[in-house]
């Protein structure tokens, strides 16, 4: 089994409650397990597991018979201390045995980490006459090869370093391009979460296209990812980030690199929700990991990208924009400003930006070129960028506070704008328990 598939398992079936389930294929002639679908929509109970038979058999092995990949087994997994498949299970590959005429189904079991320690137990369910013989099997986990594609940028993405991050991107309009670049870079996991769908209008101002317009923009962009590279482990969620999703949710929809490897996981916040922002920026905090944000000003003239990684930048994205968290909190501020009058390369210039600095996160103290570069920008975690083409109009004050001039600000120029601290911030300075409530008073000089 690769490592892939593997961490796949442990991250859905072996972290979800019991009897959870998937199916388990090869596309290497039977040599190795090399992918797996999780069967999210099954029928399940606390000691019964049913697969979704119409999801499988008309939706996932009809594409994997089109990709030459072999179904080769069904795993589930079973209450504690239940660690072989129980009679029922040999009575249904028996029947898949004899249904897909072959004599052998792989059929391991899962201990999920909900109730107790992760486990693995590998068996082999043998087609004898009309029954099912259950065999004891051992299962190698084979590290994942690195794709001959990589090659060129391996010095300054190592893959051995990138397979293991993982990315957590809240919003994927104008984001998309940033999601499908990253990609690129050979990150291991990628979790998109976006309620909304690609409207008419989105194709001048976002990466889509008219083939997908009506679709929700978490799958359509999860699916051009896995266009780029299959081995990548993506998750789209079709929802938004609101008071329905509970912190619980999100540590389920990431997994537990988020408690075991933080400082792996990339939280990027890119939605024209304040409220969405501001709960993306909690999440990192609560689980200390590195953040990046990014938002579009009106008609595309400016845009800023703030980052944080924990115990390194001093200021959080509370401190940052402490202004704005009063307009909307204290002083019923409502935002009317979308992608009107937007050029699309605006959001194209933004995203570049997003990539070099996810890279500095995600690689800080890693190998490459990238390793040290944090500590340069550390009070700095802040970037505008001036993009209006008119050098008469304003930009934003931020500029003007610190370069003095308009003149010093010209086109497409960046800013990384030094930040302090805000010793009464109510988010840095408290104990996070519900991401999901944004409270303390703030007190703004303006």
């Amino acid at each position: 089994m690769t490592e892939r598939v593997h961490r796949k398992i442990h991250q859905t079936i072996g972290n979800l409650p019991v009897e959870q389930g998937g199916v388990l294929g090869s596309s290497d002639g039977g040599k190795t397990i090399t992918h797996f679908c999780f069967d999210e929509c099954a029928a399940t109970t606390g000691i019964t597991y049913a697969p979704d038979v119409g999801f499988l058999n008309n939706v996932v092995l009809p594409d994997w018979h089109k990709r030459g990949i072999q179904l080769m087994g069904v795993i589930h997994s079973h209450p504690r201390g239940s660690t072989r498949p129980s009679p029922p299970d040999a009575a249904y590959a028996a029947r898949v045995l004899a249904a897909m005429g072959k004599d052998r189904l792989v059929l391991p079991i899962v201990q999920s980490s909900a109730d107790g320690p992760y486990e693995l137990h590998g068996y082999i369910a043998e087609l004898h006459c009309d029954s099912a013989r259950i065999c004891d099997a051992n299962i190698r986990i084979v590290p994942d090869k690195l794709p001959d594609f990589y090659a060129r940028v391996d010095k300054v993405t190592p893959q051995d370093v990138m397979r293991r991050k993982t990315l957590v991107c809240v919003g994927c309009g104008g984001n998309g391009e940033f999601i499908e670049t990253m990609a690129r870079t050979g990150v291991g996991k990628i979790v998109v979460i976006d309620g909304d769908a690609y409207a008419p209008t989105n194709l001048a101002t976002q990466h889509c296209y008219r083939d997908e317009l009506g679709e929700n923009k978490a799958i359509a962009t999860a699916q051009r990812i896995r266009r780029i590279d299959p081995n990548i482990d993506v998750l789209p969620l079709p929802r938004f980030l609101d008071e329905a999703l509970t912190d619980t949710d999100f540590e389920d929809i990431v997994g537990q690199e988020l408690f075991e490897r933080p400082q792996d996981v990339l939280l990027v916040g890119c939605t024209d929700d304040f409220y969405a922002q501001a709960r993306t920026a909690r999440l990192a905090l609560k689980y200390a990991t590195p953040y990046l944000a990014a938002q579009l000003y009106e008609a595309g003239r400016a845009a800023e990208v703030l980052f944080t990684y924990p115990g390194v930048t001093p200021a959080c994205p509370r401190c940052i924009l402490r202004p704005r968290y009063e307009a909307y909190l204290h002083n019923g501020y409502v935002n009317d400003v979308g992608s009107h009058q937007s050029p699309i390369f605006a959001a194209q210039r933004v995203n570049a930006l997003k990539g070099f600095i996810a890279l500095m996160l995600l690689l800080y103290h890693e190998s490459g070129p990238f390793s040290a570069l944090l500590d340069e920008v550390a009070t700095r975690n802040v970037a505008q960028i001036r993009m209006n083409p008119d050098p008469s109009s304003p930009v934003q004050p931020l500029f003007y506070k610190h370069l003095g001039a308009s003149p010093l600000t010209f086109f497409d120029e960046t800013l990384w704008v030094p930040v302090e601290p805000d010793e009464d911030c109510p988010d840095c300075h408290g104990a996070i328990t519900d991401t999901r409530e944004l409270g303390g008073e703030l007190t703004v000089e303006h």
